[in-house]
C-alpha cells in the first residue's frame, strides 16, 4: 500500500507556525488551512486524529506546502491535500476541493480511509 502525504497550506518555520497559530486562534473562520483546523486543536493534534494516524497500516508524512513543493516539485500543486506516494511523483489522492469540502473531522478520517483502500 502506498504511503500517504498530508500536505498543510501554509509554510514552515516558526514564524509562520506562531502568526498561523495566532491567526487560527483570533480568525478561525478566515484560517487558510482545512487540513490543520480539522486535526489540530490550540493545543496540537487532535486525541481522534492521532489514534487514526497511528492505526493505519502505512507511512504518513506531514508536510507545509514549501517543504512539499521544494522535495516533490513535479507532483500536482493545490493545498491542503493528500498524497498517495508509491514509486516516484506523489498523485493526489485527496484534492484541496474535497478536503475543504469536510465539515468535521469524522467526515474526514472517514475520506481518508475510503481512498487508502
Amino acid at each position: 500500500m502506498p504511503d500517504l502525504i498530508f500536505v498543510y497550506a501554509l509554510d514552515g518555520g516558526l514564524f509562520n507556525e506562531i502568526t498561523g497559530y495566532a491567526h487560527k486562534v483570533l480568525s478561525p473562520k478566515t484560517y487558510p488551512c482545512n487540513l490543520c483546523t480539522l486535526t489540530h486543536g490550540p493545543l496540537g493534534a487532535r486525541r481522534e486524529w492521532a489514534q487514526f494516524i497511528k492505526g493505519l497500516d502505512v507511512k504518513t508524512e506531514f508536510l507545509h506546502r514549501d517543504e512539499f513543493v521544494g522535495k516533490y516539485p513535479a507532483a500536482k500543486h493545490n493545498f491542503p491535500a493528500v498524497y498517495s506516494r508509491g514509486n516516484g511523483t506523489p498523485q493526489v489522492l485527496i484534492s484541496s476541493e474535497e478536503l475543504n469540502a469536510c465539515r468535521d473531522l469524522s467526515s474526514f478520517i472517514s475520506l481518508v480511509r475510503e481512498r487508502n483502500q
